[in-house]
């Protein structure tokens, strides 16, 4: 089974997401402007991770997950 994982750092604003094991990560690229891509050593993107990410409620994350 696939796994996603999501970090949110209250501290410091930054919303991490991981579409693969995290410890694969070869490279990481900043794309725009505080956006990040994650790469493995075969150039797959297997995260990517968001600065300046603020959470109108600091204790709450809501995720939905939607198929097409």
């Amino acid at each position: 089974m696939d796994s996603l994982k999501i970090f949110y750092d209250r501290d410091n604003h930054i919303l991490t997401i991981w579409f693969d094991d995290p410890q694969k990560e070869f490279i990481a690229e900043e794309v725009g402007e505080e956006l990040l891509v994650m790469q493995d050593s075969g150039g797959k993107t297997i995260g990517i991770e968001r600065m300046n990410f603020v959470l109108a409620d600091q204790n709450s994350l809501d995720v939905q997950l939607q198929y097409l």
